[in-house]
This record gives structure tokens, sequence and C-alpha cells, in this order.
């Protein structure tokens, strides 16, 4: 039997592919569609200066697509060189995808925001490679699993109808200039290449910031480059006062404006963080649960 090879497409087939996304939350487990659709549509729009390829079981007629940064581009940011994405609409398109695909499985992977609908079936095909992958929870080794939030809403509140318990402050964007201070706050951050890979994002993509009136950032949230919103923080000194809630709100705005489905990952323990976006008007089920997947770390 000839082993059937998966499919690099060009960038005329990866229109084709974006134009035939349609986004909806109705199954709230379409992560990862969203995830393809942001990437597909800033890469092509020059958003990601980086080489990137992706990969499709089968074409036109997909079921499954694999898409990573090309590691033989220097200009790809160290912090996001190794990671992974894979989409599918069934499992056997997934199987396909994960046997067909020139993808070496035996280096440093991370597989981003990964369903764990679909972990057996991750499970069985790398352990034919003789690789090791921890279950999310289940292993000290292991990333945390998440849930996917969406906020489904057409609208959101104006920041400025919110009562506050602190000083006055001012709503912005972040500046780049403010990328050492997010990479020191965020819990994988603190190297200078988590600080050039937020000073691309931030250059680049939305964001929301809290300032006190002499420009002091005292809370924000960014947008990553495959959609989802996150590294949302609040300086300790500054906590209690909703200020996180004003940011996610412009930031829910300007992403519902420009046309984007604002949509998040919750950790499991992360019950303040649950707490807050129920309040901000997320909603999230079982069907969205999906991890950061490690392997040969």
């Amino acid at each position: 039997m000839i082993k059937r090879m998966s499919r690099f497409l060009s960038r005329l087939e990866l229109r084709q592919l974006v134009d035939s996304l349609v986004l909806d939350w109705s199954d709230m487990a379409s992560h990862t569609k969203a995830m393809l659709y942001y990437t597909a549509q800033h890469y092509l729009d020059g958003k990601i200066p980086w080489e990137m390829t992706f990969e499709v079981d089968r074409w036109p007629d997909y079921r499954a697509v694999l898409w990573t940064n090309d590691v033989n581009d220097a200009s790809v940011p160290t912090y996001i060189k190794n990671c992974l994405y894979l989409h599918w609409s069934n499992d056997d398109g997934l199987r396909q995808i994960l046997t067909s695909t020139s993808m070496d499985w035996t280096r440093q992977l991370m597989l981003c925001a990964f369903p764990l609908r679909g972990f057996s079936i991750l499970k069985e095909h790398l352990e034919k490679q003789g690789v090791h992958v921890p279950y999310p929870a289940e292993d000290s080794t292991a990333e945390e699993p998440c849930d996917t939030a969406y906020y489904l809403h057409k609208t959101c509140p104006s920041p400025e109808k919110m009562n506050t318990a602190g000083e006055k402050v001012i709503i912005a964007p972040l500046k780049p200039e403010h990328s050492q201070l997010v990479s020191k706050t965020w819990k994988f951050g603190g190297t200078p290449a988590a600080e050039t890979y937020f000073h691309f994002q931030i250059s680049t993509f939305p964001s929301a910031c809290v300032y006190d009136q002499y420009g002091k950032p005292l809370s924000w949230i960014l947008m990553n480059y495959y959609g989802s919103q996150g590294v949302g923080y609040t300086l300790p000194d500054h906590r209690g006062k909703r200020y996180f809630q004003l940011a996610s709100r412009q930031l829910i705005s300007v992403c519902l404006e420009k046309g984007y489905l604002p949509f998040l990952f919750i950790e499991e323990y992360n019950e303040a963080s649950r707490n807050i976006h129920k309040k901000l008007g997320y909603t999230w089920k079982e069907a969205g649960r999906c991890a950061y997947i490690r392997i040969n770390r």
C-alpha cells in the first residue's frame, strides 16, 4: 500500500483555505479553527514576518491542518520556534495528518492549545515514534489543562461606565517599550527571548492597558498572533480595583470592531481568572478543553 503524503499549501491555496473557514462558536469547540484562521490571515497579510508551513491531509477536501514555524528561518522568535498547531474536523483526518506529515516528532515541540478530545490519537501516534507524551494534570512534566472561553456577545459595555475604586486612570494600547515589563510579570517570561516576542506582539496586534495619570502601566491584556487574548496581569499594588476588567472590556471592544471573535484560555487551577471572565461575559464548556503540551523537553 502506498503511503498517502500530506500536502504543503501554496499561498494561493492558503488563501482559498482561509476563505473556506466560517467561524462559529455554536459548538463551543472551535478554537483551533479560529487559531488557524487568524494565523493564516495574519501570515498572508504580512503581520507574521517569518516563514510558516501549512500542511493538509488532502486537498482541496481537507479534514485536518498542521501548521508551524519554519525552523530554518532565523527570524522566527526563539520563544515560539518549536510551536505546533493542529486543527481537524474528524478523527480520521487527525490520524492521517499525524502519520503523513513531514514533522520530526523526535525534536522538541510545543503543541499549542491542543484539544484534549484528540489526546488518545496523538498519544498512540507518538508512542509508535518512541516519544512519550504526558497527559495534562496526570504528569508533573505536563502543562495544566485549560478551558477555552468565548465572548459570545456582539457588543461590550464601555469601560467608561465601570465604577472603580482607584485613582484617575487612562485606557490605551500597550507600547512596545513595555515589553520588558510584560515579560517580567508573565510566569513563563523574564527572558530576552520572551521580551523580544512581546515586543513583536505589542507592536503588531491589539492590546489594552490601564495607565495611571503619570503613564505608568497598572493592568493589561494583549492579543496573540493566533487570535486568542492572553498574558493578562495587574500589578500587585493595584489589584482589587477592577482595572483588569477595564483593560479586558477595552480589548474586547477593539477586537469586535476589527471583526475578531474574542476568545482565550483559562488554566484549570485559576479560579480567580474564571470568576473575572464570567463577570465579563465569557462562556466555556467541556468540549473546549485543551492543553499546551511539551514533548521531548
